[in-house]
Parts: structure tokens; sequence; C-alpha cells
């Protein structure tokens, strides 16, 4: 009974001990908790353009990806204590870059679309002890593209590195330097795109296409299709096959070459077209008039494929992006063609010895080459032999 007594009326050093180390542990750790939550305090920069008058621009900046590595702080500054702290932009960066853009520009209703991915924004700063001062700097890196039908095509890059100095109440000027960066990067891609919006490629508004049929001068190497001037036998230069049942043979057919310029904001494309006849490809064995007639009548159906082709293409709507894909489908679909008309010709003809066949044949071309083609389409669109 004493020994209880005593000890519930005298509690053991231990027992005082404990309830003290856990005291000061919790403080300490309180002490940690409010340190570290003042050394994390972030620094938020608007981007905002203000006090900045629009331009007006003939493109518009339709979007702003954010391609950085790391999309998180931008840097760290150092705060009134003289601690680091991490700098972030308010908002989603694409999302904000793309109002700022917005809003010192005023484009036109015929704009072109420009696409601005952000490569970097690294802000990094120091302390001048002597000063008593901090400097930074600030680095900006851009890529800007015109967007179309396809992928975008990319313009040029920006890269602005600008340097501050500031005094520890002065965290607006980091602000002020990230704002100017944008500003500059898009007054360097305005000044660029009035240099080159009229001579640019990528950046033409429009497409026109200039097809020409030059006045070529046959050569005994290639004889050039002429409405005036009919083939003779003497442009059949090659030896006569003894393996074909043929009594001669053409090589006739037709070539589209181009070459694309710019004018006054314009592509121009130019294609030079030409129907010709190779003398040292083509042969007789038996020269007639008759079969002169025939062989003619092959030079004939090539011209007429080649003015259904030219045809075509000036009446096919032509898009800046694919241009040159529907040129060169026309050309291969009128190539096709060619060679299928040549082959109902020879085959219902047998050659020219079907004499009716070849009459009709005879009235057909020069219909065709008069504009009528109806008589092509029924034939082509029959599939008949």
């Amino acid at each position: 009974m004493v020994k209880w007594f005593k000890s519930r009326k005298t509690p053991s050093p231990n027992f005082l001990y404990i309830p003290l180390v856990k005291t000061l542990f919790i403080n300490c750790f309180l002490i940690l908790f409010f340190a570290g939550n003042t050394f994390a305090q972030k620094v938020v920069i608007n981007l905002d353009p203000k006090g900045i008058s629009p331009k007006e621009t003939e493109y518009r900046v339709l979007e702003v990806l954010d391609h950085r590595i790391q999309k998180a702080a931008i840097g760290e500054v150092f705060n009134q204590t003289a601690q680091k702290s991490p700098v972030s932009i308010n908002g989603n960066l694409e999302q904000v870059a793309t109002r700022f853009f917005t809003k010192i520009t005023n484009p036109k209703d015929s704009a072109q679309l420009i696409q601005i991915r952000i490569f970097e924004l690294e802000l990094k700063e120091s302390f001048d002890r002597e000063q008593r001062l901090y400097q930074g700097d600030v680095q900006l890196a851009l890529g800007f593209y015109v967007k179309g039908s396809g992928e975008p095509e990319h313009l040029l890059d920006y890269l602005g590195t600008t340097q501050y100095r500031r005094s520890d109440f002065r965290m607006d000027r980091v602000e002020e330097i990230v704002n100017k960066l944008f500003q500059n990067s898009l007054e360097y891609f305005d000044n660029w795109y009035k240099s080159q919006n009229m001579s640019n490629r990528a950046l033409a508004k429009s497409i026109r296409l200039d097809i020409i049929e030059p006045n070529l001068v046959s050569t005994p190497d290639k004889v050039y299709y002429e409405p005036s001037r009919s083939l003779t036998w003497e442009d059949f230069k090659a030896r006569p096959s003894s393996l074909s049942k043929n009594n001669a043979t053409i090589f006739a057919s037709f070539s589209v070459q181009g070459i694309s310029l710019m004018d006054a904001g314009s592509v121009v494309q130019n294609l030079e077209i030409s129907v010709y006849m190779l003398p040292y490809q083509s042969w007789v064995k038996d020269p007639s008039a008759y079969g002169l007639n025939h062989e003619q009548r092959h030079f004939d159906v090539v011209r007429v494929v080649a003015d259904r082709l030219i045809h075509k293409l000036k009446t096919t709507n032509l898009d800046l992006d694919f241009y040159q894909a529907r040129i060169t489908e026309a050309y291969l679909d009128a190539y096709r063609e060619m060679n299928r008309l040549q082959e109902f010709y020879d085959k219902q003809t047998q050659n020219g010895i079907n004499t009716t066949e070849q009459e009709k044949w005879n009235q057909w071309i020069d219909e065709a080459l008069a504009g009528d083609w109806k008589w092509i389409e029924e034939l082509l669109g029959s599939g008949r032999r």
C-alpha cells in the first residue's frame, strides 16, 4: 500500500521526460513546415499585353502550342527573404499566349492562319553582392508555322534573350521582361512576313495555272505535232522489225513540263505541253498513202488526248496544298487514256486492214480534233474493244 501511494504522489523522472521530448519534436516539425511553405511559395507572372495597340495583319494567330519538355515552372527568382522561389505563368501557357497574340493583332478577313510553337521559356536569376541587385536572364524560343489543309508548314524560328536587373522590391520587373519578349517575337515575325508574303511560296494565297503550247521546231530526232504539217514517210527512220507482222509502227506521245513561280503573292504554275513522234523509233516496210494516213491518225489521237488534258486542267479547281498532285493525277489519267484509245483504234481497224472501220475512225478523229469528244466519251465509257 505504501509503495503504491508513493508512486502516485511522486511520479518517476522518466514519466516527466517523455512528454517533454514529444513536445519539442512537434514544435520543431511545425517550424520546418512553415519554413518550407515560405521557401516553396511560387511567383506567378501574368502574360497580358497591357497598353499595346493591336496592329493590322494579313495573318491570324490561330493557336499556340507548348512544346517545352518541362512545362511547370519557367525558372526561379529570389524572394524578399533571399530564398529562391519557382516562377510560373498564370494559367495555361497555350491559352494565355494565344490570347496575348490575339490581343495585339487585328487580322484581315482573308488572313492566313498561323500556328506558334513554344520550344523554350526559361528564366535564370543570380544576386550581385557588390551592387546588391538581382540580375536575370530570360530566353524565349518560338517556331512560326502557316496552317493549311495539310500539315502546318514551317516558316521561321525566333530566339530572343533579355537581361534585367532589379531590387528585391521590383518583382514586377520580371513580368515586364517576359511580356516584352513575347511582344518582340511577334514584331520579329511581322517584319519577316511583310518582306516575304509576296515572294515566299509558303505564304502564297492563291494558285494560277498557265498552260503554254510553244511553237517548237522539229528536229531529225523529234517531230512535234503541227496541224499544218502532216507526217511523211521520211519521218519514219528506224529499221523495220522483221519479227513484226505490222507494215508500220509509230512512236507518238506527249509530254508535260512545268515550273512554279511566285507573282504578287500567288503561285503561278506554268505547264508546257507538247505532242511529238520519234522518227528513230518509227518505221515502215511498204510505204503507201493509205498506210501513212493510218499512222497519222495515231499521231492525231495523241493530239486529241493532249487537248482533253488541257481542258481538264483548265476546268479543275486547284488548291495550294494539292495542286501538284492534281496535275500529276491528270497527266497519268491522260497517259492511260492515250494507250486505251490507241489500243481501241488498232483493234477496231485491225491495224488499218479494215477499211470500213478506218473510215469511221478518220471521221471520229477529225471531229475530236475540232473539239467534239462525244464519241471518245462513249468509247471510253463502254469499255468495248
